[in-house]
This record gives C-alpha cells, structure tokens and sequence, in this order.
C-alpha cells in the first residue's frame, strides 16, 4: 500500500479510512492550518496541500484512480490524473493485448563495439519480431571486437533469462493503460488491460484491480489471451540450430538411405559353378543379399558422387570382376547396399549397375551427369 503524493498522510488517515473520517479529519486540520488562524509561515502550504489531497479522496472514483497510480508511480513520476496518456505498442498503435520486453544487442566493429539495451511495448507477433532480430544480430554480428565478445555472450544469456520476467514493467503498463483506457470511455480496451494486470499484481493490487474492472460495468470475457514465452525464448536458438543442422546434414542424408533396409526387394547372388562334364549350374550357397533401395528419378537425395578414383565391381566385394573405372567427383544414383552396409550398389549414367565401397561415396551431386544420363530427370 502506497501514498506516492503523501495524500493520506496529510489528513492523518490510512488506506482504509472511511469518507467520515476523511471529512472530519479534514475539517479539524483545515481549522488549525487555516492561514486567518495560524500565523505559521507556512501554515497556507499545509492548507493547500490539505484542500488538495481531500479533493481527490473525497471522491470514490478519484480515491481508487490515486491508489492504482500509487502502486506504479512515486512522487517523481506521478502523471497528470486527469489526462492519462494510452501508452502505444512499437508501431504507435493502441493495443491491450501488449506486454514489456527486454532486450539487449551488441554489435562489433572492427574499431570499438555498440551495446544498446531497451525495453518495448510491443504484441505478441511484434515480440516474435523483435527477439528474432535481435538474436540474428546477436549471433551474427556480435563478436567482431574482443570486449564484445564477451558482452554479447551476456546479453544472448540475458536475452534468453529476460522472456516472460518483466512483472514490474508490465504491471506498470497494464494499470496505467487500463486506467488511460477509461478516461477515453474505451471500457473494452480498459477491462483486457485490467484483467492482465492481474496476473502480474499483488492481493492489494488485485483489490483495487477488481473494483476498478466492477466499476467499469461491462461483460467480463471469459478468456484474455495469455503470451507463450517459451516459443519467444526457442526463437533466440535459431542460429545454432542451423549451424547444427548443417553440420549434421551427411548423418541424415545416411540415415535417409539406410531407412530402406527392408527385407522386401531383396536381390540375392548365387555363386556360378562349372562342372566337369562343361555345365553351369548355380549353386545354392548366399553370397550375398541386398537392400534395394526404389529408383526414382525425381528423387535427387541419393544422388552422390565418387570420393575419389574407384573401381566399380560386379558385385558386393573386392573379389568380382571390374565393371568399369569410376572417376572421381562422379554422379551416380544408389539403389541399394548389403546388410553390413559396406558396399553400394549404384547406377551409373548408362543404367549399368555395380559395386563400390561406402567410403567411396559422398551425398550429393557434384558433376552434372551428361545429357541422357538415366541416373536422373532431365
């Protein structure tokens, strides 16, 4: 309970004084400071002050508008009662549904560093905004001077902490726009001001709140729409979660073809045996069984390309024959591998399929296959 202008403490009463005792303390003090009187020097100050303060008491509507700036201002800010000004989100626009946030940005240079930290009414989607440039700037442009570096580490921290931890601020904000709303008869605008303030004020303030919300004699909403920090917080990761994306774009262009491993569309490999009489016969012996992944030429992630020089066999290890001599930087299509995964089966630009090593493949196309090559659509 606050008396920012000393009004109650100039008629001798507290917060809970009734208009009786107002009145009567007011009468026997504006007796005895009465300049006719009291031949004081500054007996007319104490009357004036008296006549002041029991102004604005007296009334109920007066009483309970001193009381809520007295809980977000002192004497040295303490606003015009009469004329309260609506305080604007970032676009000077009149918004309700607006809250304060902290922000901090660094930026280095290559001679000396900008460190600038403000606070902004702002909605939700200008919040959004505002914490995604800031963080960008942050992570991008904060590190390019040696004391900045380290201050713009304190601020990403800061940043990150700050979301959702403005509860004086917003106070402040919500009970001066409530109250600023009313004077301008915008009651609707008034009561979503008010009914946020509640959440961040406390049983005193909540009670000068609600009958400040029933004198404003209007529907109550069922629901005001709460911020949701922790998306406003997540936003401020963008950056390395990009960073990290990337460098782990090879483990899930992997995992992409090794999610084929099905037993569906396997291909086995017999063994080609000569018997003495001249026949050929194969024999029931598994070499060999591959995952085969399904060629689709639009599909441009399993699309790699050679490491280096290898050689491209006819099957699935080092003892088949050559098929032909892969060059390096080379495009080809995989469409398939054996269970350990050690070999590839690939196809080549001519639709001729062989085998190469897994660490003789890359993702991703590096020279562009030739006109009519069937490893991809042209």
């Amino acid at each position: 309970m606050k008396d920012a202008l000393g009004y109650y403490a100039v008629l001798g009463a507290d917060f809970s004084a009734s208009e009786e005792l107002l009145k009567n303390n007011y009468r026997d003090l504006a007796k005895y400071w009465h300049p006719d009187s009291n031949k004081s020097p500054d007996a007319m100050e104490h009357f004036q002050k008296l006549s002041v303060a029991y102004d604005v008491l007296k009334n109920e509507d007066n009483r309970l508008l001193y009381d809520l700036l007295s809980e977000i201002y002192d004497s040295s800010n303490f606003p015009d009662m009469k004329n309260l000004n609506i305080l604007r989100d970032k676009n000077n626009k009149e918004n309700p549904l607006v809250e304060v946030v902290s922000l901090r940005k660094v930026i280095g240079k290559i001679i000396g560093y900008n460190d600038e930290s403000k606070k902004i009414i702002c909605s939700y989607e200008q919040a959004k905004n505002e914490v995604l440039s800031h963080s960008l700037s942050n992570w991008l442009l904060g590190w390019w001077h040696p004391k900045a570096f380290f201050l713009n580490l304190k601020a990403i921290i800061s940043n990150f902490k700050n979301i959702g931890c403005n509860q004086q601020d917003n106070l402040i904000l919500l009970i001066h726009n409530a109250l600023a709303y009313h004077q301008e008869d915008k009651n609707r605008q008034s009561m979503i001001s008010a009914l946020q303030a509640l959440r961040y004020a406390d049983s005193y303030q909540q009670n000068l709140l609600n009958r400040f919300i029933a004198k404003l004699n209007i529907a109550r909403p069922s629901k005001v729409p709460e911020w949701h920090y922790t998306p406003l917080r997540l936003l401020q990761l963008i950056v390395p979660f990009l960073i990290l994306l990337c460098a782990s774009y090879p483990l899930i262009q992997k995992f992409n073809l090794n999610r084929y491993m099905k037993k569906e569309n396997e291909i086995t490999y017999f063994q080609k045996v000569n018997l003495t009489g001249g026949e050929k016969i194969m024999d029931d012996i598994v070499i060999s069984k591959i995952f085969s992944i399904p060629v689709d030429l639009h599909d441009n992630s399993k699309l790699f390309h050679f490491a280096r020089n290898v050689d491209v066999m006819y099957g699935p290890g080092e003892k088949f024959d050559i098929l032909v001599h892969g060059k390096k930087d080379q495009t080809v299509r995989v469409t398939g591998f054996t269970p350990d995964k050690n070999w590839y089966r690939i196809m080549l630009d001519n639709g001729e399929m062989g085998f190469v090593p897994n660490n003789a493949l890359l993702p991703g196309m590096e020279k562009e296959p030739p006109y009519g090559s069937k490893i991809i659509n042209k």
